[in-house]
């Protein structure tokens, strides 16, 4: 399983931005159903919920493990 990258606060901050996203485009999409912007809020706000739930970021891991390989220092040189 995965192990957890972020805090039990960010996590639920996160899942609080999360709903409130899918329920905003929700709304978007109840009165334009076309409405792409509110299909892209619905989908990054399940991200963020799904984020919140599991307490990782895949992110957040990708950028954890570039700096520790240090492929950073490899693309400047």
């Amino acid at each position: 399983m995965l192990s957890e990258n972020i805090s039990e606060q960010n996590g639920f901050i996160r899942m609080i931005c999360g709903i409130a996203l899918v329920s905003f485009g929700t709304a978007r999409i109840s009165r334009k159903p076309d409405c792409l912007i509110g299909k892209l809020m619905v989908i990054g706000g399940a991200m963020k919920v799904a984020e919140g739930y599991y307490q990782y970021c895949p992110v957040t891991a990708m950028v954890v493990n570039d700096e520790d390989y240090g492929y950073e220092d490899d693309m400047m040189n």
